[in-house]
Formats: structure tokens, C-alpha cells, sequence
């Protein structure tokens, strides 16, 4: 039985689903919705030294205190978010888990509409929710949003929308961007490796 997780922020981006997911096959990812969904901007990266994994600078060197990046929230309104389903081989959901520390497991299998209804529908999918603690509204309210990673996701949007017709659509009908929130350029510092 295979098993998948739906990608829907910067894991749409094939280069950064390779840097994470080194043996994730394109050739078997599917396009899907998540039902009554909606995607958001809301996890609240704390830029204040407290997550020892990584860091976001801006061109000055200076850290804005919170970095927002995506997520996927439940909606009452019939939105459906799009994304890709990529199989899980051994070990990959490890690396997800690690990747993802600011968000939570949530088995989604229930919630998922394939793009091709003529696909066989998946046993098992998991995405990634953010955790309550990086998703309150005022740390969100103070964030900015990194460039760099709006990119990575736009430039993964067109490249599944080649895939699958509408796809690139889909995305902006099923996003909420944050409104007045500042877009930087940032540069992320990992944390050395041991």
C-alpha cells in the first residue's frame, strides 16, 4: 500500500520536494484538491533565535521577529485547495516530519478529490497542518513573508499547471494571501548539521 502526502505550499516546487524528499518520483505525483480547505499564510516562524534549525536575514542583516509561511485551514465556504499527492517511499515521511517542525501530521485521505477522476483513489494521505502555537493571529499580524519563498511556490504552481489544466487557477481561487503583510527578500541560514 502506498501511501502519499498532499504538498501544497514549497513542496509544490520540484527542486525544493527533491532537497527534502531526495527519492520522490515526479513521474508518479497526482494533481488533487483538498476538500473545504483554503490555503493561508498563517504559520508564524519565531525569527527570534528560539527554533535552533534555521534563521531569516534580511539584505541589511537584520531578523524581522516572524516569518509567515503556508498552510491549509478548514473552510465552510466550499473552497477546495489544490496541490500535488507524492507517494511516500520508506523513510520519506521522517524527512517531512523533520523539514516540518512548526506544523502537524493530519491524515487528510477523507478530504482529497483527484484532479483525473479516473485515477484510483489513494488508501492513505497525510499533510502537513501548522501547530496552534505558530498560528496565533497576532504573532501572523506581525509577520512578513520571504520573497524567495513565494517564488519557490509560484515557480511550483506553473510548473504542476504544464501537468494538469486549470491547475494554476485552482491555486489562486483556493489562496488567501495576507493582506497588508510585507514581502522581503530573506536569507535563510541552516543550522550547522552535527
Amino acid at each position: 500500500m502506498t501511501s502519499y502526502v498532499f504538498a501544497y505550499g514549497s513542496l509544490l516546487n520540484p527542486e525544493s520536494l527533491a532537497r527534502t524528499v531526495p527519492n520522490a518520483r515526479l513521474s508518479a505525483v497526482a494533481g488533487a484538491r483538498l476538500v473545504d480547505f483554503v490555503r493561508t499564510f498563517d504559520v508564524a516562524f519565531p525569527n527570534d533565535g528560539s527554533q535552533r534549525d534555521k534563521a531569516y536575514f534580511d539584505d541589511r542583516g537584520r531578523r524581522p521577529p516572524t516569518v509567515l509561511f503556508a498552510n491549509v485551514v478548514p473552510s465552510s465556504d466550499g473552497h477546495a485547495a489544490n496541490g500535488v499527492l507524492v507517494p511516500l517511499g520508506p523513510g520519506d515521511l521522517s524527512l517531512l516530519v523533520d523539514r516540518e517542525r512548526r506544523y502537524e501530521v493530519v491524515d487528510v485521505t477523507e478530504s482529497i478529490s483527484l484532479l483525473d477522476p479516473s485515477a484510483s483513489a489513494p488508501t492513505s494521505v497525510c499533510t502537513f497542518v501548522g501547530r496552534e502555537r505558530f498560528t496565533r493571529a497576532d504573532d501572523v499580524g506581525h509577520g512578513v513573508l520571504s520573497r524567495e519563498y513565494l517564488e519557490a511556490i509560484a515557480s511550483g504552481v506553473q510548473h504542476w499547471g504544464r501537468a494538469f489544466p486549470g491547475f494554476v487557477n485552482d491555486f489562486r481561487s483556493s489562496t488567501q494571501l495576507p493582506r497588508r503583510i510585507p514581502v522581503r527578500n530573506l536569507v535563510r541560514v541552516n543550522a550547522p548539521t552535527r
